[in-house]
């Protein structure tokens, strides 16, 4: 009996902070303490195992304390893997979350922008930075540090005035060639980090992913736990890497769909365009009458006259113009704008522009102001 009381009371540390969890008074739910708390009970179970083989031979009495400590011990375990798994899982639902809301943000400046907020919050990173590869450097598009908005904005400025080189020795430059997220330990001391960065944030450890979408890299997200783990050379771990990249890669997903929403919607543009141009042809084309125009007329201003080539009723005006000419051309002298036209008409506003166009171009009018004197003037002489 006295050979095991010896390291049962080295184990005192270990095992009030199992009791206390036994007990329900203290079991974690994420982070560093869980893991500390897993790793004491993996201690724990082994050394009870040792115990009770010891024991097996010596007294039932211990022997039965022991089994059921042990059987105690592979309860925690169990709800410890459970919980741990179930924090896996809800940070991964929060990735899918945040990710919905940004592809709904807009477009892709504003997806960029809000994206380092996001991670922090998806992620449980106290800071994110986002940077853009153009050549051979890396330059930062936007930055977010939690509840300082002004430290970010520092760091931002900072950042864009000092572009990180993405040499053979960076770190970043390995991501580029192999499109994989890295978990960097002790940032200041590490040989291939970009010291004057890792300086002026004062960063200790933090993860990094690739933004690749079609499959080429355009840039990297940056995060770490500044204020959760301050100074901890080993403050980040593998489960921020592999959630990160996870979140990297929603957010290529969410870039590549807006810019493809803005193409559609400067291509939508061009065809309306060209619709209004097509339809202001084609109008001139199916309302225009075939005339019958000597050199005598071109160039023109208000020297023409309104007597009629054939000698018939109409006026030099309805002989230029055509149906829809004339009637825009009423409406031009009364005062109205091109938009106000096309409301009257019911055409569109290009349609509208057009047939103005063409209208001065007949009568070798200047502009509207003179199209305008010449129809009022028309119009007093056939009332006269």
């Amino acid at each position: 009996m006295e050979a095991s009381a010896a390291p049962r009371s080295e184990r005192g540390g270990v095992d009030e902070r199992i009791s206390r969890a036994l007990a329900g008074e203290a079991v974690p739910s994420s982070g560093k303490p869980l893991a500390d708390l897993r790793e004491a009970v993996e201690e724990a179970l082994s050394v009870a195992e040792d115990e009770i083989a010891d024991l097996a031979a010596e007294s039932h009495e211990r022997l039965a304390e022991r089994c059921r400590w042990l059987v105690q011990l592979h309860d925690l375990r169990d709800e410890l893997i459970e919980r741990h798994v179930q924090r896996r899982l809800a940070t991964f639902g929060r990735v899918h979350e945040t990710l919905t809301r940004l592809r709904g943000g807009g477009d892709v400046d504003a997806i960029v922008r809000s994206a380092p907020a996001a991670a922090c919050e998806a992620c449980g990173f106290d800071r994110s930075a986002i940077y853009r590869v153009r050549g051979g450097d890396m330059l930062a598009e936007a930055i977010h540090v939690a509840g300082d908005p002004e430290t970010a904005r520092e760091f931002l400025e900072w950042s864009r005035s000092n572009p990180a080189p993405l040499q053979e020795q960076i770190l970043e430059s390995e991501m580029v060639r192999r499109r994989r997220p890295i978990l960097v330990h002790d940032a200041l001391h590490h040989p291939s980090t970009w010291k004057p960065i890792v300086e002026h944030y004062m960063t200790y450890a933090y993860v990094t992913a690739p933004i690749m979408p079609e499959g080429r890299v355009i840039g990297f997200i940056h995060g770490d736990r500044a204020f959760q783990n301050p100074k901890d050379p080993a403050g980040v771990h593998e489960f921020d890497r592999d959630v990160l990249w996870a979140f990297a890669e929603g957010l290529g997903y969410a870039i590549e769909r807006a810019q493809l929403v803005e193409r559609l919607h400067r291509q939508g543009d061009q065809v309306k365009r060209l619709m209004a141009q097509t339809d202001a042809v084609v109008c001139e084309v199916l309302e225009t009458k075939v005339e019958l125009v000597t050199g005598a007329y071109e160039g023109s201003t208000a020297t023409w006259t309104a007597t009629a080539i054939f000698g018939g009723p109409d006026s030099e005006l309805e002989r230029r113009l055509s149906r829809r000419e004339l009637e825009v051309l009423a409406l031009l002298a009364g005062g109205s704008t091109n938009a106000q036209i096309a409301a009257k008409l019911f055409v569109t506003e290009g349609t509208a522009k057009a047939h103005v166009g063409h209208i001065l171009r007949k009568l070798g009018a200047g502009n509207r102001v003179e199209a305008a004197s010449l129809y009022l003037r028309a119009r007093d002489k056939a009332s006269s």
